[in-house]
Parts: structure tokens; sequence; C-alpha cells
């Protein structure tokens, strides 16, 4: 039986598609802004930046870039896998995306997401150290013990704070020590002089407090300075009948996770950070790869464009009933769609997308009444269709998610303005870019690996330069352009002529060199 994907590819031509190509690295490219945006403004970012706040552009770029960029994205991603499809088959087809998208991935868990993860926790710790040392300096003596820094507690008694100080529940900061399982900083304080007899409103000295949470570490710190020992000859900790009965408040007062995965399996196979794009990829091929040849069957009615302008209409609504539940269903107001990092992808996330998909996948084949590629259709009125998605869409979008407006509307004009700039943007690019340039097909290459690459330099660089006495403007470009400087350096000579660069992007020819014709779905999933 024939290969319907290849049978039915005999009606198009090797055209190549540069404006997508070049948008579709804009889109992974505004992807190395978007996380960089992250360190100046209040977030859960592992980085905060000395000058972070709200109000400024950085807030504002990074829900306008998340709400349209991977749906875009995904758009693309449909419609050159329906080429490939055509152009190929089916087989091809599959083998073509475990090289460039699953053994991508493969690789990332191992090298790249370890290295996320390690710069994250740089970061926090360096962030951590810099906020207790500034309390400390400031003769706050509690936050340095809540953030466990015990050098910082040395400043701390050095500019004036009581290391007898007493808190709401007359406890002290060994008190506090012992409570949170801090040995190292009770040897500071104790060496700093504070007193182990002191009693809390309970009547409970710090030895106390940590047999009764089950720390025998701490517990056996203030025995080994001077405190009586409430053992009995031969006893050990936990045989004294109430050691540990307060372990499960401390779990639930200081909101620590209940952790029993020695491996790390969190961290290595349920973390994808920024290469969930990939995963998701890998599903939505997947899905192409055994949905494809039978709504081919269906022939000429899936190309017509009639079909199309049908498909649009019904795009809209289902992209907005997974949209509404974005943010928990509007319980927590959020711009663009939910991210999903973990092994199993959160269904109302993934169809979103896949919504995405689709449409770019239909889009492929399909021509207007008059024989013009459809795709070169959408987003010919771009120059109304994107200034309205910009100046007026999005701030009406952005007001209604967060000053309290119904949300109903609020999601509404949010998947307007995703589907407005995606078409926008198309349009944008046909004009400007729909001829081959050589440094636009550069670029293009480049960017898989840019994006694949540059969360921990990202990173890394903000916690380099976040202390940096200059604008937050001045920081965010030195970062965007830094790290894209030396991505596009280690592209150059480390990726595109060796394996490497074959795994992404297929084989690329020397300057000089007869050079391969490479067709568009070769550069990026």
């Amino acid at each position: 039986m024939p290969d319907l994907g290849v049978a039915q590819s005999k009606v198009s031509t090797e055209r190549r598609w540069h404006e997508l190509d070049a948008l579709r690295a804009f889109a992974m490219l505004l992807g190395i802004g978007l996380h960089t945006s992250l360190a100046f403004f209040p977030s859960f970012w592992p980085v905060q930046d000395e000058e972070a706040s709200f109000g400024g552009p950085f807030d504002e770029f990074l829900i306008g870039v998340h709400g349209f960029r991977m749906p875009l994205f995904f758009l693309l991603s449909g419609f050159f896998t329906a080429m490939l499809w055509r152009r190929r088959g089916t087989k091809p087809l599959v083998y073509h995306r475990v090289r460039r998208i699953v053994l991508p991935l493969a690789l990332g868990l191992v090298t790249i997401v370890p290295a996320v993860d390690w710069v994250s926790e740089r970061g926090i710790e360096s962030g951590t150290e810099k906020w207790a040392m500034t309390a400390a300096e400031q003769g706050d003596i509690w936050l340095p013990i809540m953030l466990n820094q015990p050098e910082a507690i040395h400043v701390a008694v050095t500019s004036g704070a009581h290391v007898d100080a007493r808190g709401d529940d007359k406890g002290t900061p060994l008190h506090l020590a012992a409570f949170m399982g801090l040995p190292d900083v009770a040897e500071v304080l104790l060496e700093n002089g504070a007193d182990y007899s002191l009693k809390n409103v309970h009547g409970s000295t710090p030895l106390e407090v940590a047999v009764w949470v089950g720390r025998t570490d701490v517990a056996d710190v203030f025995v080994e300075s001077g405190a009586v020992d409430i053992r009995a000859d031969g006893q050990q900790w936990h045989d004294i009948d109430w050691y540990g009965d307060g372990a499960e408040f401390v779990q639930a007062v200081l909101d620590l996770p209940a952790v029993d995965d020695e491996i790390g399996l969190d961290s290595w196979v349920d973390q994808f950070h920024h290469l969930w794009f990939l995963w998701f990829l890998a599903w939505l091929v997947a899905g192409f790869s055994l949905l494809a040849p039978l709504v081919s069957r269906l022939g000429h009615v899936c190309t017509s464009v009639d079909f199309h302008r049908r498909l649009l209409w019904i795009a809209f609504p289902l992209t907005l009933f997974f949209h509404l539940q974005m943010g928990n269903g509007g319980e927590s107001r959020t711009f663009g769609p939910d991210t999903s990092t973990g092994l199993l992808p959160a269904a109302h996330v993934f169809l979103y997308y896949a919504i995405f998909f689709g449409y770019g996948a239909a889009a492929y084949g399909a021509r207007t009444s008059d024989g013009e590629p459809l795709i070169d259709r959408l987003g010919r009125y771009w120059k109304v269709g994107l200034p309205v998605s910009v100046v007026l869409v999005f701030p009406f979008a952005a007001g209604m998610t967060f000053e309290g407006g119904d949300w109903f509307v609020a999601a509404t004009l949010q998947v307007l303005y995703a589907w407005g700039m995606a078409f926008g943007l198309m349009g944008f690019f046909r004009h400007f870019l729909s001829e081959e340039r050589y440094w636009v097909r550069y670029l293009s290459d480049a960017s898989y690996w840019m994006y694949l690459v540059h969360l921990p330099l990202v990173i890394l660089a903000q916690d380099w330069i976040r202390e940096w006495e200059t604008s937050r403007l001045l920081k965010f470009l030195t970062i965007c352009w830094g790290v894209s400087g030396v991505l596009l350096v280690t592209y150059r000579y480390l990726v595109r002529y060796t394996l490497v660069g074959v795994l992404l992007n297929g084989p690329r020819t020397r300057p000089g060199a007869d050079p391969t014709v490479a067709s568009s779905n070769s550069v990026l999933p």
C-alpha cells in the first residue's frame, strides 16, 4: 500500500518558506529575552536583580511574549511536520523527528537539565547570602537564622543584635535554630555567647525543643557546649518518650517538602525545564503520524479553502475552551498558557498547543479558490492586525486579567491576542523576509542550539551582574547580547560542522565547499 503522504506530495513543489524559517527562529530567540527578563521583577526565578520591581517594562515584556510565542512556534512546527510528511512519508518523518527531537532531549536531560539545576542552586544561594548579610548589617539576627546563614550571624551581633533576643513566644535565636534543625547556626550562636538555659513561653529550653522536633545533631551541639543532658544513663535521644513529637508540626510550619526520592528522579526525569517543548513535540509528532494517513483519505475536503476557514473558527473556540482552564480556571490570574515541565504533560496545556500544531499541519497543502497556498494568505492584513494586537488587544487583555475583570472576557482576549500575533507576524515576516538571505538562514540554523543551551548561561549572567549599579535595561541588554554572542561563537566553532550540528540541523558545508541544499524542515523540529 503506498504511503499517502508521499503520494500526495507530488502536487507540491520543493519550495522553501524562508519567512517561516526566520519566524520560527525568532520565536526561539525571544526565549532568551523572556528568561532574561525574569530577574528584573519579583518572581519565582532563582536570581533576583538588586533593582527588581514591578511596573517597569520587563513584566509587560514577559507576558506579552509569553502570550503568543509558543502557540506560534507550535503552529509553525505543525506546518513543517506536515510538509515533511507530504514530501517523504510517515517512516522518514518519524526517523527524522527522533533524530532532531528525541535524541537532543535525551542528551539534554543528562547535560543541560543538571546544569540548569546547578546554576539555579548557586543563584539562590548567592541571593540568600546577600539578603542575610544585608539584614545582619542592620542588626537583624532573625533573618540570617531563617536563611541558614551562620556567617551573617557574626555580622548581626557586631552590628548590635542581641544574641539572646526574645521573640513573640519568648524564644531566643537558639530556640529558632533548634526548631529549624540548624546545628551550624546553633554553634555560631553559642560561640557568640548565647545562653542555652533560657526558656520560651512553654518552659522549654533550646535542647528540649531540639529533642521535640527530632534533631539529634542540634541536641548534641547543646550538650557538647555544656547544656545539662536530659537523657538517663545509657539512653539514646530516640528513647525519650516525646522525641520527635513535633516533627510533623515543623514540616507544616516550614512547608518543607517530604522527599524520599534518593536518586533525584524529580530533577532528572520529571523536570524538563525549558526543554519541555521537545517532549510536547515528540507526543504531537507521534499523534500526527497516526492520524495524518487517516485524515488524508478525505482528500480534497481537507485541503479546500472553505474547510480551512471553518477550521479557524473551530480552532478559536477550542483554544478558548482550554485557555479558560489556565491558572486553575482563572483563580490564579495568569497571562498566556500555563507551563508544564513534568513527565506527564498537563492535559489542558498539551491540548491547547495541539490545536495550534494541528492547525499548522492542516494549513500545509491547502490552497485558496484561486490556487494560492493558504499559508501565503494568512496574515495578509498584518499592517492592521499586528498593531491592533499589540496596541489594543494586549493592553485590554492584560487589564482584564490582572485588574479583576471577568475571566471569560480576559481569556477570550488572550486567545485573540495569540492568534492575532501569530498571523500578524507571519504576514510581517513574509513581507520582509520571503527571499533567502544568508545571515537569516544562518541564524535560523543557530537558533535551535542557542535556545537549547542558553538557560544556564543566562542564569549565570544574571547572578554575575545583579549587583551592578546601573539601569535594569542596560543589564538586560548586556545579558541578552552577551549570551547570544557566546552562543553564536560556540555554534560556529563547536557545533555547525560537527556531529552535534548534524544532529540538530543536518549536515552543513563549510564556505568554499560544494553546498548541499537542505530542506527547510532540517532547520528545527
